[in-house]
């Protein structure tokens, strides 16, 4: 990203994008001129903060997308550079007196973007002399990447469990270590490539995947602990359920210490939330109406989510969908139910039968969370009762971490300087462990704690929860649990192997090689 303020550039003639989401009014066109330019979201943009650049404000982008709109200017690379440089961590929602919803705004300038490139992809020489190509405004390369992540890799299970799989077996078998001991990641990255100098925060930022390398379905129905009180749906996610499989057990136990009977769609998919933060919204609408489809036949008292950022998107469906004739007012019924775990827990009256937990945290606020679903004391209440837990505040705690979905992949520079400045803070308060509740904030905050070699853990808030419960006895872990460690053992000790056979090849083709 250049730190420099770019030129818009006017192009005529230009069309007005006529339907498209920049003036959908109802929607979008209408929350845009709810912007008064006041300026009070200047101090909260982190990327204003980092830039100095008014087109990289809140303000500055609005003004843009309303030149867009209304036809004045072009989308061009640089009006995509400073659409994808935002974090879309809505800080600037929080701080806007206006209330304008700014998240429906760039997920729409965004999704005019991809629209565009769309059209232009389907009629080349319909483009006006001294336009834009679509190659211009986006790689084919990116291109090729995004029919790849957002149209089948998060759409299906399988294929995400295959992934997933494959990552654990790298990590586990040793082949991670060899990689990085013999300099063969570095020779990867430094190849003339398009992802050339891009690859190692990736691979670093999945240090963490846990769970079996196949891991077993969620159960269907999770009985409650005692008298039943609610019925809820849970949503497993994508990232969380592959990464943090752990965090979703716990979930599902807590919910169930709690008189809830947890059912847990198996065919559930993707809710779509990655997909609309980055303009993808059509798939997002797709995967929304089947995820109606799947929960309504449950009849659920409340939807549960352990997910910050598919909780905003999931709160968000019937704005989302508000144009289906068909969906409209089901996504609304259905986004009315959603809750986050924090949440959730928060408003009922909790089971306070819990052990001590001797701890000291502290708490991040995911963007996602506090911004997007102004959840911000709930959580400090729930780590707050529970015994033996002391909570540390965090200074800037509702500042971005950077992780924003997969923004520290797309821009490493600018996610890597927001976590050395969240890193700062973390470091300052001597906690044991980091709390949060996404599982992007989670990854991004243990690379940052890896990199700096602090003593740390990074947790979710129901983790601890769950600990609480069990060291009051409430439940135990189940048998099936302790067989499953011993199958992860196992699989470990195979994958070891795997790992050392793999590794005599690799040293031997590297001496091969340097000879």
């Amino acid at each position: 990203m250049s730190s420099h303020s770019t030129a818009l550039e006017t192009m005529l003639p230009i069309t007005a994008p006529g339907e498209g989401p920049l003036r959908r009014h109802t929607h979008t066109y209408q929350l845009m001129r709810q912007c008064i330019h006041c300026g009070f979201c200047l101090p909260t943009c982190p990327t204003y903060a980092l830039l100095g650049v008014e087109m990289d404000s809140p303000r500055g982008r609005i003004y843009q997308m309303q030149a867009v709109a209304e036809g004045r200017i072009a989308i061009s690379p640089e009006f995509i550079e400073h659409m994808y440089c935002c974090l879309g961590c809505r800080a600037c929602e929080t701080a806007c007196p206006s209330g304008v919803q700014f998240g429906k705004l760039i997920e729409a300038a965004r999704e005019q973007i991809q629209l565009e490139i769309e059209r232009m992809e389907q009629a080349p020489t319909s483009q006006p002399p001294g336009g834009s190509s679509a190659a211009a405004l986006e790689s084919g390369t990116t291109r090729l990447l995004r029919r790849a992540f957002f149209d089948f890799l998060l759409p299906s299970r399988l294929l995400l469990t295959l992934f997933f799989t494959t990552l654990k077996v790298y990590q586990r078998s040793g082949l991670q270590s060899l990689v990085h001991a013999t300099g063969l990641l570095d020779l990867v990255n430094a190849l003339p490539t398009p992802f050339r100098g891009q690859l190692k925060t990736p691979e670093a930022l999945m240090a963490t995947a846990r769970g079996d390398l196949f891991p077993r379905p969620l159960p269907e129905v999770t009985p409650a602990l005692g008298e039943r009180r609610y019925r809820v749906g849970f949503i497993s996610g994508c990232i969380m359920d592959q990464v943090f499989r752990d965090v979703n057990e716990a979930t599902i136990r807590v919910l169930a210490a709690n008189g809830c009977e947890v059912i847990t769609p198996p065919q559930q998919r993707c809710c779509g939330a990655l997909h609309v933060h980055a303009g993808e919204a059509r798939r997002g609408r797709e995967l929304a109406r089947y995820n109606i489809d799947v929960f309504e036949s449950y009849h659920c008292d409340a939807i549960i989510i352990n997910s910050a950022g598919c909780g905003s998107n999931l709160k968000e469906y019937g704005h989302l969908l508000a144009d289906d004739p068909l969906y409209a007012e089901r996504a609304a019924a259905f986004s009315a139910k959603v809750k986050d775990i924090s949440e959730f827990l928060a408003s009922i009256d909790l089971n306070r039968e819990m052990g001590e937990v001797p701890l000291t945290v502290t708490y991040h606020d995911a963007c996602h969370l506090i911004h997007g679903q102004k959840i911000k004391q709930q959580p400090r209440r729930l780590l707050q009762s529970i015994p033996g837990l002391r909570l540390v505040e965090l200074k800037e705690a509702d500042w971005c971490c950077g992780s924003a979905g997969i923004y520290n992949i797309t821009n490493q520079e600018l996610a890597g300087k927001l976590l050395e400045r969240k890193m700062q803070h973390v470091a300052a308060t001597g906690a044991q462990a980091v709390v949060t509740g996404n599982p992007g904030c989670m990854m991004q905050i243990a690379l940052g704690i890896r990199e700096r070699g602090l003593k740390m853990q990074v947790l979710h808030p129901v983790e601890l929860l769950d600990r609480a419960y069990r060291a009051a006895g409430l439940y135990r872990q189940p048998a099936a649990a302790a067989v499953a460690h011993r199958r992860r053992q196992r699989q470990r000790a195979l994958l070891v192997g795997m790992g050392a056979g793999a590794g005599a090849v690799i040293g031997f083709w590297l001496a091969r090689r340097s000879r």
